[in-house]
């Protein structure tokens, strides 16, 4: 006699979805869960392209692909072949997504014994009944939800199809969280790796001046010690004289605050020599915040306030400002141009004349900086790229 499933087995099957959000390797834990309350012999979620007929059981990044109770070799052999004799799967395109079916209900349970696919596949794997569906479609491709029972355990019950149709809401809401998650982190990497390319070493800190990530040329200032170093509580220091730390927090400030920065005159860049007496120029770079229009960039549970950019030879200002502040805003190459140009005095008409574009394209372009950076006035562009060293207007501390 089958268990009746209550309230209690529900809200725990829909605290397991939600921690596999906040941890994809423990999506297992709930197909295990599901099938212990279904009865189910193997549970599963996989991608499908419908179109294809194409199976995809790998788990990514953007996906809670995982399965239980099967064979590995199985699943690979599903991937290679048998996703396109999957008799079930060929009606499915026709389907609701978010709507539970069985295996009779895609297919002649009589015809079944007849099929490549069940004698090849299902019946190696004890595998005779369905329930399923499609719990997310983007396109040709969807999020399939499955899990399946012997011939002998029977058809699954209007109970348990029910405990499917209502977990499948649940469901979807994590599979499209999980992509948007899987989507952010990638973002992240990519934009942390283009920081391995910049010639110059890139710390990024928290407003408390804690080092959150370090390009590889970061990595390795950090390990020489000598001016930088990191302090007890991961915060970043000077070596030496009281001076330089002081220098070294003001630019930080103004960095989280740039805008106040200008206006109090402090200088964008400073320069500290190191005991062989080479000097460096250091430049706070603000990235985007709480209070602006572009979500705060995150670094695991903190968001990241400013960029430190260290540089040999301080005859000049870091040429790095215009090209991390376009990796930070999402700048397009025209918008960092029309930017830098206001900040060197240029109008926008005269900017328009120079690139040879119409006047509405560049105030389009520069509508679009604004939008991006939260900026709303070319007043405060025009102090904010002095700050960050966009510009050759701007001085530098000497410490």
């Amino acid at each position: 006699m089958r268990a009746r499933i209550t309230d209690a087995v529900f809200l725990e099957l829909v605290g397991h979805i939600y921690d596999a959000v906040c941890d994809p390797s423990r999506c297992p834990e709930f197909l295990r869960a599901f099938a212990t309350a279904v009865d189910g012999r193997g549970t599963l979620i996989f991608s499908h392209n419908m179109d294809t007929m194409e199976g995809n059981m790998a788990s990514d990044a953007t996906s809670l692909n995982a399965a239980v109770n099967f064979d590995p070799e199985f699943l690979k052999s599903y991937d290679e072949y048998y996703s396109r004799l999957n008799v079930w799967g060929m009606n499915e395109p026709q389907l609701k997504t978010g709507r539970a079916v069985t295996g009779s209900m895609l297919f002649p349970v009589r015809d079944l014994p007849k099929t490549e696919f069940y004698n090849d596949w299902l019946r190696p794997q004890d595998f005779f009944h369905v329930l399923g569906g499609v719990v997310v479609r983007d396109g040709p491709w969807a999020t399939h939800f499955s899990s399946g029972h012997s011939r002998r355990a029977g058809d699954f019950s209007p109970e348990q199809v029910r405990l499917y149709q209502e977990l499948v809401p649940h469901l979807a809401r994590a599979v499209q969280t999980q992509r948007r998650f899987g989507f952010l982190q990638g973002l992240s990497e990519s934009s942390f790796a283009v920081l391995d390319t910049v010639p110059a070493a890139v710390i990024v800190l928290n407003a408390a001046s804690r080092v959150l990530h370090s390009n590889a040329n970061g990595e390795a200032e950090l390990r020489r010690g000598d001016p930088f170093r990191l302090g007890p509580s991961g915060a970043i220091r000077i070596r030496g004289r009281l001076p330089a730390q002081t220098s070294l927090r003001r630019i930080i400030a103004a960095a989280l605050e740039p805008i106040r920065g200008v206006h109090e005159g402090v200088p964008g860049i400073m320069q500290i020599a190191r005991r062989s007496g080479e000097l460096l120029s250091v430049q706070a770079v603000p990235l985007p915040r709480r209070d602006r229009s572009l979500s705060a960039i995150m670094i695991g549970p903190q968001p990241a306030a400013c960029a430190l950019v260290i540089q040999g030879s301080a005859s000049d200002l870091p040429s790095i400002g215009p090209q991390l502040l376009r990796h930070a805003y999402g700048l397009t190459a025209a918008e960092v141009q029309i930017a830098s140009a206001i900040a060197e005095g240029q109008t926008v008409k005269e900017y328009a004349e120079h690139r040879r574009i119409s006047r509405n394209t560049a105030a389009s372009q520069l509508k679009r900086v604004f939008g991006k950076t939260g900026l709303k006035r070319q007043s405060e562009l025009v102090r904010w790229l002095l700050l960050c060293g966009a510009s050759r207007k701007s001085g530098a501390a000497r410490s």
